[in-house]
């Protein structure tokens, strides 16, 4: 059956967030009167959702809290003001994605970034159209690596999971589209190691966006 769902993961595989996520982080910890990590501290904890890396990030910096929901709101207060100082599409990646349009593929965006964050995001590139689902990791009552919201993704979409695949740049996005059956393509210029994600065997492996199209599946992809 030929692929007619492509679902992209948002951070590390279509936009490269990583200085204002870092600087985000950062801010949050000197109100706290903590000392700024390095990248490679804040590295690991990005990917699994907005909790996860402030709890995540105050381990490393040695903050103990006993709630960190307060600190949660904060820090997206904080990202909300600095989440476009830097951030930029990966080269290739508006080129590619209308590609891949045109082919008559359904394209969508699976991130554990909140839905509204990463619409904003979206929009703010203008490639929002392209995609006819964009779903966080508010979306659905799991986020990534659980398999439920891209199943949901598909459902509503009218794409079975043998028509689909999944790209991204994280462990999380690999194990995402592995436990759902569908094919899985790592980004490996993105946020984690290529070493993490090839020890995961994904189909498929990219060194930039834009080689997307030449994957053996694009050839069939369609209505």
């Amino acid at each position: 059956m030929p692929i007619r769902l492509l679902i992209f993961d948002l951070d590390g595989t279509l936009v490269d967030s990583f200085r204002d996520i870092v600087t985000s982080c950062n801010l949050l910890l000197g109100t706290l009167d903590a000392g700024p990590l390095a990248d490679d501290q804040i590295r690991p904890c990005i990917g699994r959702g907005v909790r996860y890396l402030v709890e995540c990030v105050l381990r490393q910096g040695g903050v103990e809290v006993g709630d960190a929901g307060a600190l949660v709101s904060r820090y997206r207060d904080i990202y909300r003001a600095h989440a476009l100082d830097e951030t930029r599409l990966y080269t290739g990646v508006r080129e590619t994605l209308t590609a891949l349009s045109e082919t008559g593929a359904t394209l969508a965006v699976l991130s554990n970034k909140p839905e509204d964050a990463c619409r904003g995001m979206l929009a703010y590139f203008g490639i929002d159209r392209l995609f006819s689902r964009v779903a966080g990791g508010d979306s659905y009552s799991e986020m990534k690596p659980s398999p439920l919201p891209l199943h949901r993704i598909g459902e509503e979409l009218a794409r079975s999971s043998s028509e689909t695949v999944m790209v991204g740049d994280s462990v999380y996005d690999i194990e995402t589209g592995k436990r759902a059956g569908v094919v899985t393509v790592a980004a490996l210029y993105g946020f984690q190691s290529p070493e993490m994600l090839k020890a995961l065997e994904p189909d498929f492996s990219v060194s930039a966006f834009s080689e997307i199209l030449e994957l053996p599946f694009i050839a069939t992809t369609g209505r």
